[in-house]
């Protein structure tokens, strides 16, 4: 037995409680000096140093950068600074329709659930909604998780970049991605297995050419009728007899600036041609898994060289944000792939790849000179760089830049940068969100997002009825 006066001793001495990563911020004025564990694409600096010009165009990645005594400092030695997050595939408009629970029932083309055929029950009984308070609220989700960027069919002022529209560009000197969901003028409905007796207004390789990127649902499924749609939209000989009305005959249009989503029913013939052609692929195993119990074969796509990006698909079957896809992609490399995909692949798959598929890798992407100050810092005090950031939460989430501009931040951090920021309700985090010319406020989105019972910016494990992102036995 411990004596009583031993435990009183126990007692009185203080417990460690790990602290936050603290860093070191100096308010000055022009350049932005950022020293933290640096991630650009072909090394890591630890610790090194990141200079931002006064326009946010990056103008040194080093061990050490030459730095105006004026400039604003911020030191974080216990952090972790990558690009900021590129979301390649959402779908803002319906973000305000939380995940219901699992059923267990999978399908096998996207028309079955969106359509009720097959004998499915239709599963998209639910309507968009293109509110601005709505889609100002599903992208301070993304932001909250460090997504800078995304390509998400609909857009709000500020907060993101939205790179399938010009006026969501935030000054990006780029021509806006082209984004498809029903190429094939589908939406009805139709499948076919045989021919290409689709829409009467398919896209065509002529509008595909024009584009700086197309980014398309393709062969979404996995059946015949799914790998249909990829055998017209990559052949002029397979079908070559037009309907009435128009369309009708398949159409080559894998090109460069091509990216199929989600490319499910794919054989690998289909993956020879699409990196012969130097076409990309969006991947979205949540999503896949959970309707269809099956996702691309990425092993075989990333074995023929393809660039692959990360998209969270949409709230109602795929991920909250780009944090919740990276976990389920990261579930699947373990469980199903023996971890052969690298944690910086992953990265990569929302970084440099996804700049890239959205062609925007000009501008973003990287953390190079030249390229704007998209950036996210992450609390990393183990040191676990590339580790640390596939697998970070929006309670690791430090500071948010999007053209060397504060976005949202600890609010430690913020009110030394930019005072009179707005909290934001975030479990497990104190963060703030800066105000921009345009867009709602954060107290606007909070009361919105309250009234409507919308789903929440982050969770502190996993969200509620969170997709399945299991492989069916």
């Amino acid at each position: 037995m411990i004596p009583r006066g031993v435990i009183w001793l126990i007692l009185l001495i203080p417990v460690a409680v790990q602290a936050e990563p603290a860093c070191k911020i100096h308010k000055g004025i022009g350049e932005t000096l950022i020293q933290a564990t640096i991630l650009a694409q072909d090394r890591v600096l630890t610790p090194g140093e990141v200079l931002i010009d006064p326009g946010g165009r990056i103008d040194c990645v080093a061990a050490h950068c030459p730095t105006p005594p004026t400039a604003t400092r911020i030191i974080c030695t216990d952090a972790v600074l990558s690009p900021g997050f590129i979301n390649t595939h959402d779908h803002l408009d319906f973000n305000d329709t939380p995940p219901k629970p699992d059923t267990g029932e999978r399908f096998a083309h996207r028309h079955e659930w969106r359509a009720g055929l097959d004998g499915h029950p239709r599963l998209e009984d639910f309507k968009p909604n293109r509110d601005p308070l709505s889609l100002s609220w599903s992208e301070l989700r993304f932001l909250v998780g460090g997504a800078t960027s995304t390509v998400a069919e609909r857009m709000a002022p500020g907060l993101l970049r939205n790179l399938d529209f010009r006026a969501g560009l935030e000054s990006l000197d780029i021509t806006p991605a082209t984004y498809n969901i029903f190429p094939l003028d589908d939406a009805s409905g139709l499948m076919r297995t045989r021919d290409c007796d689709y829409g009467h207004h398919p896209a065509t390789r002529a509008q595909v050419a024009a584009t700086s990127a197309f980014l398309a649902h393709v062969a979404e499924g996995r059946d015949e009728a799914a790998r249909n749609e990829f055998r017209c939209q990559s052949s002029t000989s397979y079908d070559v007899t037009p309907q009435p009305g128009g369309g009708g005959v398949s159409n080559d249009w894998l090109m460069p600036q091509a990216a199929l989503i989600h490319a499910v029913a794919l054989t690998p013939q289909d993956l020879d041609l699409v990196a012969a052609r130097s076409a990309s692929i969006v991947w979205s195993p949540r999503s896949n898994l959970s309707l269809y119990g099956r996702t691309l074969d990425i092993l075989a796509a990333r074995k023929r060289g393809i660039t692959i990006a990360l998209g969270s698909d949409w709230l109602p079957s795929g991920s909250m944000n780009l944090n919740r896809e990276l976990a389920c992609a990261l579930h699947y490399n373990h469980a199903h792939l023996h971890d052969a995909l690298s944690d910086r692949e992953l990265w990569r798959m929302v970084t440099h790849n996804a700049a890239h598929v959205a062609g925007a890798e000009a501008a973003i992407g990287d953390i190079a000179v030249g390229k704007r100050a998209d950036l996210v810092l992450f609390a990393d005090p183990e040191h676990q760089n590339v580790h640390k950031v596939v697998r970070a939460t929006p309670q690791d989430e430090m500071l948010v830049m999007r053209g060397g501009k504060v976005l949202v931040g600890r609010s430690n951090i913020v009110d030394a940068l930019q005072p009179s920021c707005e909290a934001i309700d975030v479990p497990g985090a104190t963060l703030k969100l800066c105000s921009e010319s345009g867009r709602a406020s954060a107290g606007e989105m909070s009361a919105y997002a309250s009234s409507r019972g919308l789903y929440p910016l982050a969770f502190t494990g996993v969200p509620v009825n969170e997709p399945s992102c299991e492989v069916p036995p």
